[in-house]
């Protein structure tokens, strides 16, 4: 197997969003605790996710929402906060 610079730096990219994704949605429950929430409601996603595919400058565009999500439902659950999507 031939290991290139680009592996390393598509390695890297993942690690660094994968990370970044884990902070967002730590920071997004952190606050709906703080705020004694008991339900996080998030919408509109599906207009959301055509506008970042749309904007050439929206850094986020190419980051994994499913992965986001994934992070934001696992921890919503685990501090007892209902987690609706529409």
């Amino acid at each position: 197997m031939i290991f290139t610079i680009c592996d390393g730096f598509h390695e890297l990219e993942k690690n660094y969003v994968g990370n970044r994704l884990h902070v967002y949605s730590r920071k997004l429950i952190d606050f709906c605790i703080e705020q004694q929430g008991r339900t996080l409601i998030l919408l509109n996603q599906e207009d959301k996710i055509g506008i970042a595919k749309e904007e050439d400058g929206f850094i986020l565009r190419n980051w994994n929402y499913y992965e986001l999500m994934t992070k934001i439902k696992y921890k919503a659950e685990k501090a007892g906060i209902e987690l609706i999507v529409d």
